[in-house]
C-alpha cells in the first residue's frame, strides 16, 4: 500500500517537474524569439528608414518613396513570418536579406554596394537554413566597419556547399575589429557582444530542439599578414538541411 501511495507521489512531481521545466524552455525561447526580431528590426533602424523614405516625400518623388515604402513593408512581413520559424528555404532568406541591404542602402544614400552570391549547386527552395543569421552582422559590417570607410563599403554575402555542409560568409571591406573599436570603443564592443550573444544562444537552441550543429567563426582580414586587405569575416557551417513536404 505505501509503496503504491509512494510510487504515485513521485510519479506526480515528475510530471509536475516536466510541466514545470516545459513552460520555462517555452518561455526561453519566446523570449528569444523577441530579442531576435528586435536585433532584426530595432528602432534605429526603423527610424533611420523611415526618414529617408520621408526625405522623397519632401522632394515630390513619389515614386523612388513608394518603391522603398513598399520594400520595407515586405522586409516587415518577412521577419514577422520568418521570426515563427525554426528553418526556411535559403531563397526566403535572401529575399529577406535583399530587402534589409536596399533599405541600409538608401540610408546610407551610395556608401556601400552588396552582392549575395550562390553556388549554383544549391537548391535554394529545398535546402532550409535557420533564419536571420546573418542580418545582426551584416549591421555591424555597415554601421561600425564600412561607415569609417574613405572609400565604397562592399558587403559580399556567400551561400556556398561544401560536400554535406553549407557554409554561409558575410565578407565586408570595412576598416576591421580592431580599428573599428578604437573609433567607438563601447558603443562598438556593446553592439557586436549582443550580436554575438544573441547568436550563440540561438546556435545553442537550436543545437537542442533541432540537433543541428552549427559553427561560427569571426575572422579579422587585417590579422592576416598575408592578405593586404582590411575586413571581416562571418561564417557560419551547418550541415545541409531539406525541407520537409507540406
Amino acid at each position: 500500500m505505501w509503496g503504491y501511495i509512494l510510487f504515485s507521489i513521485i510519479f506526480i512531481s515528475l510530471i509536475v517537474y516536466i510541466r514545470i521545466q516545459r513552460s520555462a524552455y517555452l518561455k526561453h525561447i519566446s523570449a528569444l524569439e523577441q530579442r531576435l526580431l528586435l536585433s532584426q528590426m530595432n528602432p534605429h533602424f526603423v527610424f533611420n528608414s523611415l526618414t529617408a523614405i520621408q526625405s522623397y516625400i519632401f522632394r515630390n518623388d513619389a515614386y523612388t518613396a513608394g518603391k522603398y515604402m513598399s520594400s520595407f513593408a515586405k522586409l516587415v512581413r518577412l521577419v514577422l513570418e520568418n521570426s515563427r520559424e525554426e528553418q526556411i528555404p535559403i531563397s526566403k532568406e535572401i529575399e529577406t536579406l535583399r530587402y534589409y541591404l536596399l533599405l541600409q542602402e538608401l540610408r546610407f544614400e551610395g556608401k556601400f554596394d552588396y552582392n549575395i552570391d550562390v553556388d549554383p549547386d544549391i537548391a535554394v527552395d529545398q535546402i532550409t537554413v535557420p533564419p536571420m543569421l546573418a542580418q545582426p552582422f551584416i549591421e555591424n559590417a555597415i554601421e561600425h566597419g564600412i561607415i569609417h570607410l574613405s572609400r565604397k563599403g562592399l558587403i559580399t554575402i556567400r551561400f556556398i556547399l561544401k560536400g554535406s555542409a553549407l557554409i554561409i560568409e558575410i565578407e565586408d571591406n570595412g576598416i576591421g575589429i580592431e580599428k573599428s573599436s578604437q573609433h567607438s570603443q563601447h558603443k562598438w564592443n556593446e553592439h557586436q557582444s549582443l550580436a554575438t550573444k544573441i547568436t550563440k544562444e540561438r546556435i545553442k537552441n537550436i543545437k537542442s530542439s533541432s540537433k543541428i550543429e552549427v559553427k561560427m567563426e569571426i575572422i579579422d582580414l587585417s590579422e592576416n599578414s598575408d592578405l593586404q586587405q582590411k575586413g571581416t569575416i562571418i561564417r557560419f557551417t551547418l550541415p545541409v538541411t531539406l525541407a520537409t513536404a507540406g
